[in-house]
């Protein structure tokens, strides 16, 4: 039926006329007031493409809102500023809108929805149908999983609610909520349901205002709870405290979880469920809202079974993680297992940068099977009868505690990505090597052209015999650790360039065991850079990750979290939890190599760099690390070279033969890891290369602070210049900062220093 309506215009220039249904329409209809698709009845203008659905028509120019009583909704035909939010679905407003000058802004159809709530007239809901979660697979989907209840904003999965066909995101107990509540924390007034808008945090989760969804509130008292908190009840009776019933306290204090055993007082405000504390007045006992209120059934991806709440009023072992557990546990009695809450959402499958493969959570592993239980991250011993993470191929396995400890350390997989992804492969060769020249019959490669250098190096045994005299040994250091040179090493015939055989075989792409972010590192050479784990500046080969924009030189990188060390006669472990005293150099830190054995041995990263010997002028032979003082009467223990004493507890430099002793800071100086002899081409203010030089003693004066040069300089390789710097005063701004922190590795940091002027390697 079509019905001219000439003196009803709905702000349009021509008449516009009412139709029950579009049928005679050729293309898409939409209306000029929500935006959406017009069907059924309409009004439409005959001479130009005007629609407006009926209800958007008849929509009131101002809505006093039961919901939102300050001030009325004023109709606008369009938002007031760009970006506009509706307050109900939280989509952006593009047409007419609902405005209050509170900053609430709604679609025409997301206000006019909450009146009819509120009206108890929700015609469009009676034949929506009511979906209950777990039940309904159809809807199974990862968009339905991140959706949340359009009144409460938390969410839909969590309680029955109306199916999307409605267009709104509704749980069916928010739509029947009662207008009006009288709250026993709020004795004063009753609390009304109202648009979220008003700006003062919740008073039972203290978490600030978001500005969505409804609460309920007192505006004069400037009182607000959420909606899910208000359905907390102030007293709970529950199985596993039955002596006395427990009272919901919404301020923080200072006494613990009896399920989860975290102190609420230590909490954020951000990290609600925290903060909502029920207590018992008679004793201590004491839950967190979620332990105290856990829901009946959880279902996810870890098991192919639901869970079921189960109280008990004893301890417990959790099947999936292997620790204690008090009061809340949930059960599969199809598999007999019994876990904590938060294990039930454990990923199924991980990665972690101790392993190239990824690690899957098994609930239990048989014994004849792994052989070694020892966790690759605490090194202590995994219960393979409770759950853990594993690689069965390379017997692999770790704590699910450890394996977890901190959210960026690990990475979940998907299951479905877990064949074509078993292991990260570079994508580009790895091998250091070009070419082999020439070959002994035992298949040793005698002659090679490496990647890093131009020329072809040699293989030597010998470094006596074959390559040099004794007498040159101390300007001698391997081009990729910069350590002294020792048997075997390759050797470049025609210019200074030395690598140790273990270096020469150190991959152009690999992946480091305490790189947090997992990616193939490329290795560099040809620049200076300062390593991200020892501190040390040096001009070595280097493993660098883009991404994180870190450099590790070669020692460091090529160091496993299992090694032995000449120091200490046992295995020494990698444990970045351990806090304890550097044997080395006294010093305090959390991250240490530790001795399991004999507990009496810890290593600092930064001392593991120390190289095994050392040169110095001081000294005609080399000074070998020492480990205990050879002379235990005070008097002889100083250093030969600054003539200071030295701290009995620290390692030192000694010459047993000359009866010398030296500080470590002292026998290696501030530089030790830039090789002397080696050229630098980045100064710009001079036109000549640069050599690196270590001056002993005082020589002449700096071309920059005119002071005498002293420790590391840079001469001029031109014999007709004099020009001499500091290194000090010419090295780059990306070195000059102070030593950096570890943020994208396990290692940990200094805690505390005891000793004056105490170091590992650099002062």
């Amino acid at each position: 039926m079509d019905m001219e309506m000439g003196s009803q215009h709905f702000g349009h220039q021509h008449p516009v006329v009412f139709k029950d249904v579009l049928n005679d329409q050729t293309k898409e209809a939409i209306c000029l007031r929500c935006g959406e698709m017009v069907f059924g009845s309409s009004f439409s203008c005959m001479e130009c493409e005007f629609y407006l659905h009926k209800k958007c028509a008849e929509a009131p120019s101002k809505i006093d809102h039961p919901f939102h009583r300050n001030h009325p909704l004023v109709l606008l035909p369009e938002p007031s500023y760009k970006g506009c939010l509706c307050h109900f679905c939280g989509k952006t407003c593009e047409k007419s809108v609902y405005h209050c000058s509170c900053k609430l802004d709604f679609h025409v159809k997301c206000a006019l929805f909450p009146l009819n709530m509120a009206e108890k007239k929700l015609e469009e809901l009676k034949h929506v149908t009511i979906k209950v979660p777990l039940l309904f697979t159809e809807d199974d989907n990862k968009e339905l999983e991140t959706l949340d209840c359009f009144m409460c904003w938390e969410p839909l999965l969590e309680s029955m609610y109306f199916s999307l066909d409605c267009g709104f995101n509704l749980h069916k107990k928010c739509v029947e909520l009662p207008h009006e509540i009288k709250y026993p924390f709020h004795k004063r007034h009753p609390l009304i349901l109202q648009f979220n808008v008003d700006h003062f945090s919740c008073k039972i989760c203290l978490q600030k205002p978001s500005g969505k969804g409804f609460v309920y509130s007192c505006s004069p008292c400037r009182f607000a709870v959420h909606i899910k908190c208000a359905e907390f009840p102030p007293i709970l009776n529950l199985p596993c405290h039955r002596n006395h019933p427990l009272f919901l306290h919404v301020k923080r204090e200072g006494r613990s979880c009896h399920a989860c055993r975290e102190n609420p007082s230590f909490m954020t405000c951000e990290e609600t469920q925290q903060n909502k504390f029920y207590r018992c007045s008679s004793c201590t006992f004491g839950l967190h809202l979620e332990c105290a209120l856990p829901p009946l059934t959880i279902k996810e991806q870890i098991h192919k079974h639901p869970f079921s709440l189960f109280w008990r009023q004893v301890s417990f072992i959790c099947d999936a993680c292997g620790l204690e557990g008090k009061f809340v546990s949930y059960i599969c009695s199809t598999c007999n297992l019994l876990v904590h809450k938060k294990c039930i959402s454990l990923p199924p499958i991980i990665r972690i940068p101790r392993h190239k493969h990824p690690i899957f959570h098994k609930y239990f592993l048989q014994g004849h099977q792994f052989k070694d239980c020892d966790c690759r991250l605490c090194d202590c011993r995994v219960e393979i009868e409770y759950g853990s993470y594993s690689c069965f191929n390379c017997k692999f396995v770790v704590h699910v505690k450890c394996a977890l400890e901190k959210k960026g350390w690990y990475k979940e997989v998907d299951p479905k990505d877990i064949d074509r992804k078993l292991a990260i492969v570079p994508k580009m060769s790895t091998n250091p090597i070009d070419c082999v020249i020439e070959k002994h019959d035992d298949g040793e490669m005698t002659k090679i052209k490496h990647f890093s250098h131009k020329h072809n190096l040699i293989l030597s045994k010998n470094l006596i015999e074959e390559h040099c005299d004794g007498a040159s040994l101390m300007d001698k250091y391997c081009d990729g650790c910069v350590l002294p040179i020792s048997n075997p090493f390759y050797y470049c015939s025609e210019c200074d360039f030395l690598l140790h055989k273990s270096c020469a075989k150190s991959p152009k792409q690999e992946q480091l065991w305490f790189h947090i972010c997992q990616r193939f590192l490329i290795l560099l050479v040809g620049c200076i850079f300062r390593c991200d784990l020892c501190q040390s500046e040096s001009n070595g080969f280097s493993y660098m990750c883009k991404k994180c924009d870190v450099h590790y030189c070669l020692y460091c990188a090529t160091r496993n979290y299992r090694i032995k060390h000449q120091a200490h006669k046992h295995r020494l472990f990698f444990d970045r939890n351990h806090k304890g005293r550097c044997s080395a150099c006294n010093v305090s830190v959390r991250g240490l190599f530790k001795c399991k054995s004999c507990d009496a041995f810890n290593l600092h990263v930064d001392c593991l760099r120390l190289p095994l010997t050392a040169w110095h002028k001081c000294d005609e032979h080399r000074l070998a690390l020492t480990y205990e003082e050879v002379n235990k009467y005070s008097e002889y223990q100083f250093c030969d070279i600054c003539e200071k004493k030295r701290d009995s507890r620290k390692w030192f430099y000694y010459c047993a033969t000359c009866d010398i002793s030296a500080h470590s800071y002292c026998a290696l100086g501030r530089y030790p890891f830039i090789k002397p002899g080696s050229i630098y081409n980045e100064l710009k203010d001079h036109p000549h290369p640069l050599t690196f030089v270590r001056k002993i003693f005082s020589g002449p004066r700096c071309h920059k602070c005119f002071q005498p040069c002293r420790d590391l300089v840079l001469e001029c390789a031109d014999s007709s210049c004099d020009y001499v710097v500091h290194w000090d005063c010419v090295k780059p701004v990306y070195l000059r900062s102070e030593k950096t922190a570890r943020p994208k590795t396990e290692t940990g940091e200094i805690v505390e220093d005891t000793s004056e002027g105490s170091s590992c390697i650099i002062l």
